[in-house]
């Protein structure tokens, strides 16, 4: 789970740098090119390399934040959808990003709710110690 999710933070991380610079992403397709725009979604690309080190290093506590964040941040979205009766106005990228965020918040929800005594690769360490004879 740790890797997954690290590999969706730098994944999302790299998609925002590279919308911040001017790449053809938004929901419809277009470039971000405002200055104003361009930093808020460079900022946004940094969370997603903290989030990287968040996940990595396995930081439960935080990674609960960042989940419900994610998932906070996709109910206001879905509701503004429904409450303005354009849910399908945004297109199939808006779908696809509002999945995107969803699928983040589930990723860190669960790495951040896993049990304690599992460790990254999944094993469960066992609470007896094995001394030879």
């Amino acid at each position: 789970m740790t890797r997954i999710t690290t590999a969706w933070s730098i994944v999302f991380a790299i998609v925002h740098f590279y919308w911040a610079a001017g790449g053809p992403l938004g929901m419809n397709g277009e470039p971000a090119d405002e200055a104003g725009a361009q930093l808020y979604i460079g900022f946004i690309a940094v969370i997603g390399l903290a989030a990287a080190v968040v996940a990595h290093r396995g930081h439960r506590r935080l990674a609960r934040i960042g989940g419900a964040a994610l998932l906070a941040g996709v109910a206001a979205g879905t509701a503004r959808w429904l409450a303005d009766g354009s849910l399908g106005d945004d297109g199939i990228n808006g779908v696809i990003i509002t999945l995107y965020f969803l699928l983040g918040g589930v990723l860190f929800t669960v790495l951040g709710w896993r049990p304690a005594n599992v460790r990254r690769t999944g094993g469960i360490r066992l609470p007896v110690r094995f001394v030879r004879s």
